[in-house]
Order: C-alpha cells, then sequence, then structure tokens
C-alpha cells in the first residue's frame, strides 16, 4: 500500500510514540523538580501537573506498537521478516514495562501526595516517600527515553 493512507497510518505511528514518550520526559522532568523543591505542595506547576488522574498522554505510547504493527501490514510486508522491527518492538516491550509496573504507579503516589492535606508538609517521612516516588518518576523516564532513542535509532537506521 502507498498513497495517503499509509503515509496517514505511518504520521500516526510516530505522533504516538513523540507524544507517548515525550510526555513520559515531561513526568520525568516536573518529577525531578518536585523532588528538589523545599516545599512541593506550594508550587503551583508542580500541583497542577501533578493533579490526581491518568496521563492520556504518556499513555499514547501503548498505541505505538498496534499503529507500527498496521504500518508494517500495510507497507512492505517483507519489513516483518527483517531484525529491525522486532528491535524496535523489543525497545517499545521494555520502555513500557518500565513505565508500566514503575513510572506510572510512581506517578500516582506523587498525585496523591500533591493532593493530600497540607498539613504533613513537613513530615519527614511522607517527604522522604514523596521524594522517593518522583526519584522513580524521574529514572523511569530516563530509562524509557533511552528505549525511545534506541527505537527511532533502529527504525532509521533499519540494520
Amino acid at each position: 500500500m502507498t498513497g495517503p493512507g499509509y503515509d496517514l497510518l505511518v504520521v500516526l505511528h510516530v505522533l504516538s510514540a513523540v507524544i507517548g514518550f515525550g510526555a513520559v520526559g515531561v513526568s520525568g522532568s516536573y518529577a525531578a523538580r518536585a523532588r528538589s523543591a523545599s516545599k512541593p505542595r506550594e508550587q503551583e506547576r508542580l500541583v497542577r501537573y501533578f493533579s490526581p488522574g491518568t496521563n492520556w498522554a504518556e499513555r499514547c505510547l501503548l498505541l505505538t506498537p498496534v499503529l507500527g504493527a498496521l504500518v508494517l501490514g500495510a507497507g512492505d510486508r517483507s519489513a516483518a521478516s527483517q531484525l529491525w522491527p522486532w528491535i524496535g518492538l523489543g525497545c517499545w516491550v521494555i520502555a513500557a514495562g518500565i513505565a508500566s509496573a514503575s513510572s506510572w504507579p510512581a506517578e500516582r503516589r506523587v498525585q496523591a501526595w500533591l493532593a493530600g492535606p497540607g498539613g504533613d508538609q513537613g513530615a519527614e517521612d511522607g517527604l522522604t516517600k514523596f521524594r522517593g516516588a518522583c526519584r522513580v518518576v524521574e529514572l523511569g523516564a530516563f530509562l524509557v527515553s533511552v528505549c525511545f532513542l534506541g527505537a527511532v535509532v533502529v527504525m532509521i537506521w533499519q540494520p
């Protein structure tokens, strides 16, 4: 398949990856800021960014392999027998595993702490756990970004 339908699939595949992986990176950046803030609950940007709920932009990365499979199926199907799509899928599996098993649960803990009552702002135990969750989000974002970079290199290079 060639033409606008195929091009649209490619664009959607790339967009899902850029939006999803980019949002994970942004969360890591905000988590770093939250971890270093002396009074995180007083930082309006942090409280707003980490408001309770699902970060749907991050979940866009879950669409990436589905759209990638559609691109492979709609395009040159011989690419499915090559190594590069499977390396890219492996990078995605690792990234999705890190995000879903580590980063996203830690992000929920960050959200809950920031949304909680302000009376324990100085409570060392609560703040220590909060900073630990921020560190997990930060580290997860870094590792997910490395996986994304690896997948991009493989998708472009196509060894």
